[in-house]
């Protein structure tokens, strides 16, 4: 039994029917490429998960991974290392808005996110006590502003508190039993407004539905945040329209609620800037980052800004995690973010990202099953519809694991063009590494071509 055998036998994988499960063998990796063992070199168009934006194995990294093995590991944080000290103040300072912040650390995104509902949970309880608010009181009929208001589309983990916050169909696998609190709002996705609405006739009425949302669900006494992801990921890569999240902002600050952006998917340099919510010109209060933050190493972080984060200077922060702050994947995480700069691959993103949708815009014109194209930076997808007059979609929200189309064209991709994208999402998925090439990029949007052509043919 060779080692994708065991694998098969032995490993549960994640969000799949195990019967079906038949891992590739892989021999190496390198830049943007997997090897196989059987000899096939398969691009990786998901950039291993999204969390692999500098390519595999880029030597700066692993060196510094080499050198912080020698020294230390792992500690806890009754202790200090050097490297973990240093990312905490390295992210206060690269983050948005001031450099007077506090950080704590986790091993998934999803983890991150249920530290910053708690966060937000206790900062609200905080304030309300420092208030001279007695718990229980009129209008507190609960002890302390709880409500989280979240949107369909969104996705922020598996974890029971990050999934309740998620609209995602994933939800559903764990409902009932979802955490209490949690309020969904429309999504600002102008390609199928849930409005009926067309932008920018629309006066970013998404927006306002939200600040609608918090008056009735009670204001700043029950709604302690809202959290989103500044640029949708797994339900669309849906860019919100300029207006929407500086309107959002403001919203939140009439309230005095926080904000949570979950940059998990989107941080360091995948759209173009180090954080995508920069695109916007707005600063939240709790920032979640995650995935390719650490590289090659299980590494995400909650970032406090200086209101929230004083005010568990004198109260208890009830949040904790075994290999929080870990030193070794803080070394990564260094290296890593040193690379991004040094490199330039920050700007080299946002250059390539131009000329790559650029390219997939002009499918758009050639092909009827395209609904929309949208990205910005390396992070894109194609809508793919039945019918461009109705936007039919291809794939529609209760059938996320049905063998669709979008999962033909994954197989066909990974077997006729050695390509691999994820089979689940609601379109094609365009996330490559930074570091990816223009030639690359021809490559890619040809295959991508071709895979079209049958699409056509099967709509007609």
């Amino acid at each position: 039994m060779n080692f994708a055998e065991e694998q098969r036998k032995y490993l549960m994988q994640s969000w799949s029917v195990q019967g079906k499960y038949e891992p590739i063998p892989v021999e190496k990796t390198a830049g943007c490429w997997i090897h196989t063992e059987d000899g096939r070199r398969i691009f990786d168009l998901r950039s291993a998960h999204e969390c692999i934006n500098l390519g595999f194995n880029h030597p700066k990294v692993l060196q510094a991974m080499r050198e912080q093995m020698e020294k230390v590991i792992y500690v806890t944080d009754d202790f200090a290392t050097e490297p973990t000290a240093q990312l905490a103040r390295t992210l206060a300072e690269i983050t948005p808005g001031g450099s007077d912040k506090r950080t704590w650390f986790a091993q998934s995104g999803a983890a991150a996110v249920e530290a910053a509902i708690k966060a937000a949970r206790f900062f609200k309880y905080n304030q309300m006590l420092k208030n001279g608010v007695k718990p229980n009181s009129e209008p507190h009929l609960y002890p302390y502003p709880y409500k989280i208001i979240s949107r369909y589309r969104s996705y922020h983990g598996a974890t029971s508190g990050a999934m309740s916050v998620s609209g995602d169909p994933r939800r559903w696998f764990q409902e009932p039993f979802g955490v209490s609190g949690v309020v969904f709002a429309p999504d600002a996705y102008c390609y199928r407004c849930p409005l009926g609405h067309t932008y920018p006739s629309c006066n970013i009425d998404c927006a306002e539905y939200i600040d609608q949302m918090i008056a009735l669900e009670g204001g700043s006494n029950k709604v302690a945040a809202v959290i989103i992801e500044p640029i949708v990921g797994s339900n669309g890569i849906i860019p919100p329209p300029p207006e929407y999240l500086p309107m959002l902002r403001a919203i939140c600050d009439k309230w005095d609620i926080l904000l949570i952006a979950d940059e998990t998917m989107t941080g360091f340099g995948r759209t173009g800037k180090m954080f995508a919510i920069e695109h916007y010109d707005v600063v939240p209060d709790i920032l979640v980052i995650g995935k390719s933050l650490g590289v090659y190493c299980p590494i995400t972080a909650v970032v406090f800004n200086q209101k929230v984060a004083q005010s568990f200077e004198e109260n208890l922060f009830g949040h904790g995690q075994s290999y929080s702050g870990h030193a070794l994947a803080s070394a990564a995480a260094l290296a890593g973010i040193n690379v991004l700069l040094e490199e330039g691959l920050i700007d080299l993103a946002r250059e390539n990202g131009e000329y790559l949708g650029s390219r997939l815009h002009a499918l758009a014109a050639e092909h009827h099953s395209i609904g929309e194209v949208r990205g910005l930076g390396l992070f894109w997808t194609i809508e793919l519809v039945k019918d461009r007059s109705t936007k039919e979609p291809i794939r529609k929200a209760d059938e996320k694991y049905a063998h669709t189309m979008v999962s033909k064209i994954a197989e066909y991709l990974l077997q006729e063009k050695n390509i691999y994208i994820p089979a689940d999402k609601f379109g094609i998925w365009i996330v490559p590494p930074l570091i990816v090439t223009r030639e690359e990029i021809d490559f890619l949007v040809d295959s991508i071509n071709d895979a079209l052509e049958f699409v056509d043919a099967e709509m007609d």
